[in-house]
């Protein structure tokens, strides 16, 4: 029997063999890629849920990792031409243009091409990896400051056990204060706030400097607000402002009543500053305001701490109100009222959906009152202007 040693196998020879190896090394390659990317992001996330009622562990996290991060972000989307726009809007914008063209696209493919699942499957990947990075992205950038240590403990305000008796005398000084101030802002002919939209979105020094020296935990770096494109849009969200941790900007809804601008401001640059909790933020923004030496965020800050100063005192003492009220100036009465306008007529169902999204979204970062929070911080100025 003869036996050949260079009989080809199949009818193939060496050198197609040769070519057929490194295609299939690429291939197992690509596919341990595709599986890496995948899994990152999915490792992150449940990291985070592992570690996240690890108050200590949170407070590295923002210390080392969330506030250098949106501090650096901040100062590259603060850079040059990117102050006259908010690039998280821009980057918003693309991605729903993207994605409607990916959905077009995909929808297309499936109905031209044969391999209709593999290029389904390919679609999925895609939209699942970047939304998992985006997800695994806030958790550790932003949503790691709610586990962490609070304001209130930061700077040793005890907010609980406040009389009725002291909530009046705050909310006595804040109509006071109010009042005085009214009449020192900018007005037009028909008494609406009408300051120089300049004055405020750029203030002459650091509006936080004087309520920093009581509460160093406030420190921070100042970055330019941004004022939003998508206003309208906004304001029928019921938003007046937003934080994008991601690329660290402050975002304004500037078609709300201009005299609330300047406190929203103080609110978002309170965010910037590692504050998550929107009741802290509240009273970061309010007390910020009203020691600032700035009559503009004076007023605002004065202005806002009344309103929410006004509910709680409503519900433990409605007398104690009606005489406070009683000796609002018609400045205040007008912009409160225009304020309340403003709102009601920009409600829809959409306001309602987005708020409950919110609310449940808050609630899964352990703040319990979830959109009610935000009335919270009336026990803090009270406990803090009392003590």
């Amino acid at each position: 029997m003869e036996f050949k040693y260079d009989t080809p196998l199949r009818g193939c020879n060496m050198e197609q063999e040769i070519k057929i190896q490194p295609t299939t090394k690429k291939s197992i390659l690509f596919r341990i890629w595709h599986y890496i990317l995948l899994a990152l992001p999915i490792t992150l996330i449940v990291l985070y849920y592992i570690l996240n009622n690890r108050k200590h562990t949170m407070d590295w996290v923002l210390t080392n990792i969330s506030l250098p991060y949106s501090a650096a972000a901040a100062r590259v989307t603060s850079f040059g031409p990117f102050q006259s726009f908010s690039l998280a809007e821009v980057l918003i914008t693309f991605l729903i243009l993207w994605a409607l063209y990916f959905i077009v696209k995909t929808i297309i493919i499936l109905i031209r091409s044969p391999h209709r699942l593999l290029n389904l499957a390919r679609s999925l990947y895609i939209i699942i990896v970047i939304t998992l990075y985006i997800v695994a992205a806030h958790f550790w950038i932003w949503d790691a400051g709610y586990h962490g240590t609070s304001l209130v403990e930061k700077i040793g305000i005890d907010s609980s056990g406040i009389t009725t008796e002291q909530l009046t005398d705050v909310t006595i000084l804040f109509a006071e204060k109010a009042n005085e101030l009214s009449t020192q802002v900018r007005r037009d002919a028909n008494n609406h706030f009408n300051e120089d939209r300049q004055n405020y979105f750029t203030p002459d020094k650091d509006l936080y400097i004087n309520i920093v020296r009581e509460f160093p935990a406030l420190n921070g770096r100042n970055h330019p607000p941004k004022a939003m494109m998508y206003s309208k849009l906004m304001s029928a969200s019921g938003f007046s402002g937003i934080y994008i941790a991601l690329t660290g900007e402050m975002n304004i809804n500037v078609d709300i009543p201009a005299c609330f601008i300047p406190v929203t401001i103080a609110h978002e640059m309170a965010h910037q500053r590692g504050v998550n909790s929107e009741a802290e933020a509240n009273f970061s923004a309010i007390a910020a305001c009203i020691t600032s030496d700035n009559p503009i965020y004076e007023y605002s800050g004065y202005l806002l701490g009344l309103i929410h100063l006004a509910g709680d005192l409503n519900k433990a003492d409605p007398y104690a109100w009606d005489q406070i009220v009683s000796t609002l100036n018609a400045n205040v009465v007008q912009d409160w009222k225009e304020n309340n306008a403003y709102w009601n007529s920009h409600k829809t169902s959409a306001t309602e959906t987005v708020t409950t999204i919110y609310d449940k979204y808050l609630k899964s970062n352990g703040v319990t009152a979830g959109i009610e929070s935000y009335d919270d911080c009336v026990s803090m100025l009270v406990s803090w202007l009392q003590r």
